[in-house]
């Protein structure tokens, strides 16, 4: 966008002209052709449709200016007068020229189309060779992959057997206390355990969130028969 300056204003030109047309700046005291030569200094910078309303706010201010002489044609000093209008036409005319040039030459670019590069020169001594071809001579280059993967030997079967077997013999532990070694084991009996909770097999205690687990083993139901039957046998005392 231009910016126009002298001692009374800062501004774009638009701005100027509205500042003019209010009588917030006398028209008088407008010094045109310092303003005409700082807008074609930034005409390039110019889009073409910023470029289209330039001219004709440059136009107003101009007449705004002669107007305001035009009633007391004898107090104003002639040879200034004189010298100041023909310079400034001058400029006008060369801003005109000066938009014109530049929307056509934004008009022919607009019409140029990009030519595509030529193409690469190709050696005949090459011969086509199929996909098929290139992929069996490549093969003895290429660098075979092998994933060897272990095989589980320590699964959710094997988890709850080794619990099972632990909380026969204790009924009741602590989860940390199993015998479990290493995370990866840990993490595979504590799937089984969700699985034998699910069996009512265990019973899984838990105080608080986050605190320790406690693990109890559920007994089957004949050896919990049997032992409510030898309760009810007791001698009562």
């Amino acid at each position: 966008m231009i910016q126009l300056h002298f001692a009374q204003f800062s501004g774009p030109p638009k701005a100027l002209f509205e500042a003019v047309r209010r009588g917030k700046i006398a028209a008088a005291e407008l010094p045109v052709l310092e303003l005409v030569d700082q807008a074609l200094a930034q005409v390039g910078a110019l889009e073409l449709a910023e470029r289209s309303e330039l001219l004709p706010i440059l136009a107003e201010l101009v007449l705004y200016k002669l107007r305001a002489f035009a009633p007391h044609p004898p107090s104003l000093p002639a040879e200034e007068e004189d010298e100041e209008a023909p310079a400034l036409l001058e400029h006008l005319v060369a801003l005109e020229e000066a938009i014109v040039f530049l929307e056509e030459r934004a008009r022919e670019r607009a019409r140029v189309l990009p030519v595509p590069p030529p193409p690469l020169p190709k050696d005949r001594r090459l011969r086509k060779l199929s996909i098929e071809v290139l992929v069996r001579a490549a093969e003895p280059f290429a660098r075979r992959a092998e994933l060897r993967l272990e095989p589980e030997r320590f699964g959710l079967r094997e988890a709850w057997g080794r619990i099972f077997h632990f909380l026969a013999k204790v009924r009741r532990s602590l989860f940390s206390q199993l015998p479990l070694k290493g995370w990866s084991e840990q993490t595979v009996a504590f799937a089984s355990l969700l699985e034998a909770k699910r069996l009512e097999e265990v019973a899984l205690h838990q105080e608080a969130n986050f605190g320790p687990l406690e693990v109890e083993l559920i007994p089957p139901a004949s050896e919990q028969m049997e032992s409510r039957r030898g309760s009810r046998s007791l001698p009562l005392a």
